[in-house]
């Protein structure tokens, strides 16, 4: 077993294709398919049920993904640690911080000025970059990071996640959706349309789907993985849940609205940080984001 058959397993499995995953590793069909047989063969069963156009877990694929996408976050952060080094030497003097989220509109607008605000209230230089569930979590342990942030509770025994405020949860939706009359959304009212799932973002913490999910919402989930996944979900009816912020809106395309908050409570954000490590800048960060955190919220709503 080796890191490139992983990596193959993972892609192909996010993708549901063969060709998909060969694509994005700029590699042949054949180079994947046989990494994956390779793999099958040593595990000493199948990990695809394979159909015509589509590739689907088996239940040995399924217990397996989770250790995979961990495995290979982990093997990608030992990279990134060793080029840290590198260029930098052993001593950081800054604070670096990543938001667990998919990339979404405005982001880079909206973790630059977190970054800027962090590093004007704690004194120090704070960077806050975007990052999957699996990523953080391993940079976090290789020290490329000091922290990161999840959207829903989280739970790992080798980590302190401390929940530091609350957003309102929100659901996204196309200019021809047929909720867009609506200010308000009920959990019901979703029920009906198809909802878009991440396994890479979902299955790492309680997100606000899941979340929506354990209120009672009955919205099949359709998993997407490409920004043509996404359209096509939002132009066929479909959704995508998140934080209610209206500075999210892409007029005419698509927009944000506010689930009824009688149908789904605030959804905590949550500081994530090792237990073994608890130095005196994560203790800085830590009594900043308790006592500031209303602050920020009240700059990003703005």
């Amino acid at each position: 077993m080796n890191i490139r058959q992983l990596r193959y397993f993972h892609l192909v499995a996010c993708t549901g294709n063969f060709s998909a995953a060969a694509r994005l590793e700029d590699v042949s069909v054949q180079a994947v398919s046989k990494s994956i047989i390779e793999l099958e063969d040593e595990l000493g069963a199948p990990l695809f049920e394979r159909g015509s156009k589509k590739a689907f877990l088996t239940l040995l694929g399924e217990a397996l993904i989770g250790p995979t996408r961990e495995a290979i976050a982990s093997f990608d952060a030992v990279e990134r640690a060793a080029e840290s080094f590198g260029k930098e030497g052993e001593k950081r003097s800054d604070l670096r911080l990543a938001l667990v989220s998919p990339p979404f509109v405005k982001h880079t607008l909206i973790c630059g000025l977190m970054s800027q605000l962090l590093s004007r209230m704690l004194g120090i230089r704070t960077t806050l970059e975007l990052s999957l569930g699996a990523n953080a979590l391993a940079d976090l342990k290789a020290g490329n990071i000091d922290a990161f942030l999840t959207i829903g509770t989280f739970d790992d025994p080798r980590c302190v996640s401390r929940p530091i405020g609350t957003v309102s949860a929100g659901a996204f939706i196309g200019r021809r959706h047929p909720l867009r009359p609506k200010k308000l959304l009920s959990l019901a009212d979703l029920g009906p349309y198809p909802v878009l799932y991440n396994r890479e973002i979902d299955d790492f913490n309680e997100t606000v789907l899941m979340s929506c999910r354990a209120h009672g919402l009955a919205s099949r989930m359709v998993e997407a993985t490409t920004e043509e996944d996404v359209a096509s979900l939002l132009e066929h009816d479909g959704y995508v849940l998140g934080v209610y912020l209206k500075a999210l809106d892409i007029k005419p395309f698509a927009n944000m609205y506010q689930i009824d908050p009688a149908d789904m409570p605030p959804v905590p954000i949550c500081l994530v940080t090792l237990k073994e490590r608890q130095d005196d800048v994560v203790d800085r960060l830590n009594n900043f984001v308790c006592n500031e955190f209303s602050l920020m919220k009240r700059v990003f709503s703005a």
